[in-house]
């Protein structure tokens, strides 16, 4: 019996996850392009600006959205069994705002877009200041013997601290480079290549399989850290690399397409309250629910207010700041 509901739930979930491409493939073209031919999308050697546009532009765009969800999710998921902490994700421990830090530094102080390979620079910065923000806070956790809680908060310190940081650059910047500035730490899409989309495939796969595989050593360390040890787990570098390892996934996210707050934090809460909170279940399906997440706010961003398109991370916000409300709500009254 048991058996049969988690195949059910498996398919459940890989259909919705194959409706939400489809879908955003679907609004994607038809909200841009009234005279669409269906010939466009499947005749691949066809020399349009149908095609192109749809080749080119849309489908990156899409693939990466549904990538950078489960990246997102399986970082937030790992983030908070390891911290033992529902409120942990990307967002919540300052990695978001620091990567944010290292694109102003690179757009406003070392002027990357006035030079070639400026977008290289931003990405290149973005991440190692996302980094740099997780080790500070492994390096606090580590020298002073915070508990899981403390990180947090000293994760929140650091994401105000890198927030204010960021604000003092704009305001001192010109207003071209503050502009780009703001625009980057909105959030966007519509960046995306399939050179990124290679690179988050990778991630994905590699990354996925292998913080997935110690989802056991995440149940463990549920218990506290001295059951942890008990059962087999080293438990202070099983957390520094679990650490490392998601904060590189989310890093890969934001350093590309800017802020995208709520999918690392409302993924894995979502699978937590439908199926099960075992490890083992939390991060493949919190990926998916990621994946899925992100694709259907880059619909929304795409189509409320077409033909301008929302940035990414406010519509996140939007949406998942009411379903973590919701989830919190059912959780009290249970």
């Amino acid at each position: 019996m048991h058996k049969s509901l988690h195949t059910n739930r498996t398919f459940f979930w890989g259909v919705g996850l194959v409706l939400a491409l489809v879908a955003t493939l679907v609004l994607g073209i038809v909200t841009s392009h009234a005279g669409f031919m269906w010939a466009d999308i499947t005749h691949l050697g066809k020399d349009s600006k149908e095609a192109m546009i749809i080749y080119q532009l849309r489908l990156p765009r899409i693939v990466a959205a549904l990538l950078g969800g489960a990246l997102l999710a399986l970082s937030g998921a790992v983030m908070q069994g390891v911290l033992k902490n529902p409120l942990a994700s990307p967002f919540t421990l300052g990695v978001s705002q620091a990567a944010a830090f290292g694109a102003s530094f690179a757009i406003i102080l070392l002027q990357a877009f006035q030079n070639e390979g400026g977008a290289i620079s931003v990405v290149g910065a973005a991440f190692l200041s996302s980094m740099i923000c997780m080790m500070c806070i492994v390096w606090l956790g580590s020298k002073a013997a915070m508990s899981p809680s403390a990180l947090i908060l000293a994760g929140v310190a650091l994401g105000t601290l890198f927030h204010a940081l960021t604000m003092l650059m704009q305001f001192f910047a010109t207003d071209l480079d503050a502009a780009a500035s703001l625009f980057w730490t909105f959030g966007d899409m519509g960046k995306a290549t399939w050179d990124h989309v290679k690179i988050q495939t990778i991630a994905v796969l590699v990354l996925g399989v292998g913080l997935g595989w110690q989802h056991w050593r995440l149940d463990a360390l549920g218990f506290g850290d001295e059951s942890a040890q008990s059962r087999g787990v080293r438990v202070k570098p099983f957390r520094l690399i679990m650490l490392i390892l998601a904060t590189l996934s989310a890093a890969l996210v934001v350093a590309y397409f800017g802020i995208i707050g709520f999918v690392g934090l409302a993924a894995p809460h979502l699978v937590r309250f439908g199926i099960a909170s075992r490890n083992g279940i939390v991060i493949p399906f919190g990926m998916l629910v990621g994946a899925i997440l992100l694709a259907l706010a880059d619909i929304l961003a795409r189509v409320v207010v077409a033909p301008i398109v929302i940035p990414i991370g406010i519509v996140t916000a939007l949406l998942g700041v009411p379903i973590l409300l919701v989830l919190l709500a059912k959780r009290v009254n249970k």
